[in-house]
Formats: structure tokens, C-alpha cells, sequence
């Protein structure tokens, strides 16, 4: 997504403020009606890291489709089944999917599930139909500490925009270096966690 003029939806996650409460997993399947055993968001526990006992830390990761800016998913999709609308969301269509799951061998971030029930896969779709409401995607709108927001990453007067630029410094994207440039973006913990970031998805 070049230009600035055209929006691209994205989401940042405070690291610091998340609980690990799973308020947003649940939030997920509710609003999706997300079949049992399919897991559209997770939500991982990080360590602990430091010294027992007074430096001991952990935190917890939400992990989700990144809705990439260069999705590996869709290169390797051959009935175009995964898509990217013009916004940045990278979605599924059910009716073109057959199961093959070579997007989930793709997808370094471990996104993607296969519905034993349907055959095809499913992922996070960011709560498309809230966004283009105006509304947080449910994860979001469901968080007990405010820890996520989603938005127009194009607008700089956006509350993401805002919140990504006052937090410069601990911003954090996984796996950069597979250049599918993730739209999903974390603010790390202001005490250092970067290795065990790093460990999510494939390596």
C-alpha cells in the first residue's frame, strides 16, 4: 500500500498492558462464530525472563493473522482463495478454498487454521465489518487494559498512527526478515523481551 492517501488497516499491541486475560480469543469466537477447535487469535505465554527473585519477568503475546503488506500466503494460494483487499486485510474466500493448506505452511506466524469441519482454512479477517462501521475489531473493543487499537495506518492523525509514533522506540514487528511486512504491529515490554518476541512463529 504506497500511497498515504489510500487507507491501510493495521493494529498495534501494547505488550505492557496485555494480561493474558483471553477476554480477546473469546471476544474472537463469539463475534466470528468460530467453530470449536478452531482458534482464529491466540494468546501466548512469554517466559519468564530475568533472575529469580527480584528480576523475574513474563508477559503474554497475542498472536493473529499480521494481515501482511506482502502476504506470502497469497503467492502460494493456486485457486486465489486468499486474497487482499484493497485496504491492507488479507481475507479468505471459503467458496475458492479446498484444503490444500500450503498458505499455512507459508504463513510464518503460525495464523492460519484448517477447519476439520469445513476443509478450509481459516485466519483473523481484523473484524472487517466493525471497521468499515467505524468500530474496533471485537479483540480490541473487547480488551480489559486498552492494550489494542486498530486503525488506518495511512492517517496520521489516526489513533494508531498517534499511539506508533509517541512509541517509537519499542515498536516491533515479527519475523522482519521474511519481508512480508506485518501490519499487525507490537510495542515491546519497556523491560526488554525482543529474543522471546523473536521465537514466535517459524524461525
Amino acid at each position: 500500500m504506497d500511497s498515504t492517501s489510500q487507507k491501510h488497516y493495521g493494529m498495534v499491541i501494547d505488550l505492557d498492558k496485555c494480561t493474558g486475560c483471553q477476554a480477546c480469543a473469546v471476544a474472537c469466537k463469539m463475534e466470528n462464530d468460530v467453530d470449536l477447535g478452531v482458534f482464529w487469535e491466540r494468546v501466548y505465554r512469554m517466559g519468564p525472563i530475568g533472575q529469580f527473585p527480584d528480576q523475574l519477568e513474563m508477559f503474554y503475546f497475542p498472536n493473529q493473522c499480521m494481515h501482511c503488506e506482502s502476504p506470502s500466503c497469497i503467492s502460494v494460494c493456486p485457486t486465489k482463495a486468499t486474497y487482499q483487499t484493497d485496504d491492507g486485510i488479507v481475507l479468505v474466500d471459503a467458496n475458492l478454498c479446498f484444503g490444500c493448506q500450503y498458505c499455512i505452511w507459508a504463513c510464518p506466524y503460525e495464523a492460519r487454521t484448517l477447519n476439520p469441519n469445513t476443509k478450509t482454512v481459516e485466519k483473523c479477517i481484523l473484524c472487517v465489518h466493525r471497521l468499515e462501521q467505524g468500530e474496533q475489531p471485537m479483540c480490541a473493543y473487547t480488551c480489559t487494559t486498552g492494550c489494542r487499537v486498530a486503525g488506518d495506518m495511512n492517517d496520521p492523525d489516526s489513533e494508531i498512527s498517534r499511539i506508533l509514533a509517541a512509541n517509537a522506540d519499542r515498536v516491533f514487528r515479527v519475523h522482519p526478515e521474511f519481508g512480508n511486512q506485518p501490519s499487525v504491529v507490537y510495542l515491546l515490554p519497556r523491560k526488554g523481551a525482543e529474543t522471546l518476541c523473536k521465537s514466535i512463529g517459524r524461525s
